[in-house]
């Protein structure tokens, strides 16, 4: 595994399939962070949510496989994930990680053929070989490695979870990441790209949330608040 730090620009931004994997059916010790859990006569640690906040900004290589429904994949059983999540095979935007605690958003970019996404971590696994990444199959195929099935990805932590988003919740729904996001001629461009996706979402909620107080204003209540708003700055006004 290898480390460096993304580009002086991206990190000011940035302040601004095969194996088995372990679908738990509770959440008493699903994945806990600083965890050490045990599978098939494997082990891996998951970090703290410290440790993974700490990655922030730091490329490293990890190698990736995937896994599929479970009607299709044999190796995965049926079930919500390890976060309490449904698995979503048919998504471009999640992944299994042996290391990384659920909740965590993860930026991968396939250096071979320089494609990325931005994908959120919400299963367990794998726990075969040294593959840190179990991405679901729309990821893989998009990255262009499905067929291959296991590929050395470069990954960027870009948002480590809190404490309720690392913690089990029975048929939780994270909220959305871009998934697929194109061609990258590095991980510094790809992170980039992600910013400026994230920063249109924002504006899109908030214009969106706009439109709906615009379109409002003349509601009995929002008017009532709005007369006396207005009341109070001429009562301030007159001294």
């Amino acid at each position: 595994m290898t480390e460096g730090r993304i580009g002086s620009h991206a990190a000011t931004v940035a302040i601004a399939g095969i194996c088995a994997i372990l679908v738990w059916p509770s959440g008493a010790e699903a994945k806990r962070p600083g965890g050490k859990h045990c599978y098939g006569g494997t082990c891996h640690r998951v970090m703290t949510l410290g440790e993974t906040e700490a990655l922030v900004g730091k490329l490293r290589r990890l190698n990736a496989s995937h896994y599929d429904d479970c009607r299709r994949d044999r190796f995965n059983p049926c079930g919500l994930t390890s976060s309490g999540e449904a698995f979503r095979p048919h998504a471009p935007d999640n992944t299994a990680s042996s290391i990384h605690p659920d909740g965590t958003v993860l930026l991968l970019r396939n250096p071979a053929n320089q494609l990325s996404a931005v994908v959120r971590v919400n299963n367990f696994g794998p726990f075969r070989g040294n593959r840190k990444l179990d991405v679901s199959r729309a990821t893989a195929e998009r990255l262009g490695f499905a067929r291959r099935g296991v590929a050395p990805l470069e990954v960027l932590v870009v948002q480590a979870p809190t404490s309720e988003e690392a913690r089990y919740k029975r048929n939780r729904r994270y909220d959305a990441v871009p998934g697929f996001i194109g061609r990258a001629e590095s991980i510094d461009s790809a992170f980039l790209r992600y910013a400026d996706l994230t920063m249109r979402e924002r504006i899109a909620r908030l214009d969106n949330i706009a439109c709906r107080i615009a379109a409002n204003r003349r509601a009995p209540r929002l008017g009532l608040m709005l007369a006396a708003a207005s009341t109070s700055r001429q009562r301030v006004a007159r001294g």
